[in-house]
């Protein structure tokens, strides 16, 4: 996200109002200091100020991600863009983290990184798609951008080159598969990046699902609907499963990423591995099983 552009509308819209930034922080029950870093560039908020800042300076979440006033009609795609900074952003970070480590461990010396490389060699699983930590900074800013049915966010890592990336989605009605369709194809006779990220978010008021994929090179997103024609949808509950820890990619095997549940009456929840090995299909009204595969 650009700190700067988001630093000059929060001083912009302030002025407007009339508010110093005493006032500001006062309100936020922070300091003023913060504030001036804020209009500076220096540094965003903590996520938790968000929602407050918002509506003290009179502007939507989207808008203050994106820097700028959003008219109604740019207002999806500027949702769709800040979820994709979201995404993109948290492994720009971390590319930044791993020089600073890279840079310690070289000061440290030749001992101390041979050891982390044995232990990494050892322990760490070299492909496995994972959920982003709950409390990280782009999952707290997901789910304030993706409102009540929240986000489901997967940071992926692979150190094995692929031929291509396919996402799916199969429909199940009363527990029978009615269809599956490939959504996303990537990297497809390209050159294989180390990781990205998965964006699962689903908008039960637009009745469609949005589906990102992004790393440091390409991003890609589509919206999916669902319910279509579905009598008294407005009514129905919804639940939804997914991975919940660091799971090894199997590299030519379809796997489970999430699920959601929707029923007019009853939802029967069961966790993702239920649709990934087909076992046991529970008799929701509707399900939407999305999965991938890494191919060689």
């Amino acid at each position: 996200m650009d700190l700067v552009k988001i630093g000059k509308y929060i001083a912009e819209k302030r002025k407007a109002l009339g508010l110093t930034q005493r006032q500001v922080a006062e309100q936020l029950g922070m300091s003023d200091k913060s504030v001036s870093k804020w209009e500076r560039g220096i540094c965003l908020p903590d996520v938790s100020v968000y929602s407050p800042l918002c509506e003290i300076l009179g502007i939507s979440l989207n808008e203050f991600l994106a820097g700028e006033d959003i008219g109604q009609d740019d207002l999806q795609q500027k949702s769709e863009d800040n979820l994709l900074q979201v995404t993109t952003d948290g492994k720009r970070r971390q590319k930044v983290l791993k020089r600073i480590i890279g840079g310690l461990l070289v000061f440290t010396g030749v001992i101390v990184l041979f050891l982390a490389v044995v232990f990494y060699r050892e322990h760490g699983p070299q492909n496995y798609v994972e959920p982003v930590d709950p409390e990280s900074a782009e999952m707290k800013t997901a789910q304030l951008l993706a409102g009540m049915d929240g986000a489901f966010l997967y940071r992926y890592k692979v150190s094995k080159p692929f031929q291509q990336l396919t996402i799916y989605v199969s429909t199940y009605e009363k527990g029978k598969l009615t269809s599956k369709d490939e959504i996303m194809r990537l990297y497809e006779n390209a050159d294989i990046p180390e990781g990205g990220m998965f964006a699962i978010v689903p908008d039960f008021e637009r009745f469609e699902v949005k589906l990102i994929a992004a790393d440091q090179s390409a991003k890609m997103y589509t919206d999916l609907p669902i319910l279509e024609g579905v009598k008294n949808r407005l009514y129905y509950a919804r639940s939804a499963s997914g991975i919940d820890a660091k799971t090894q990619i199997r590299y030519n095997e379809e796997q489970g990423l999430v699920t959601l549940l929707y029923g007019e009456n009853a939802i029967e929840s069961v966790g993702i591995e239920a649709y990934e090995t087909g076992e046991y299909i529970p008799e929701n009204d509707y399900a939407y099983y999305f999965s991938f595969e890494f191919d060689l």
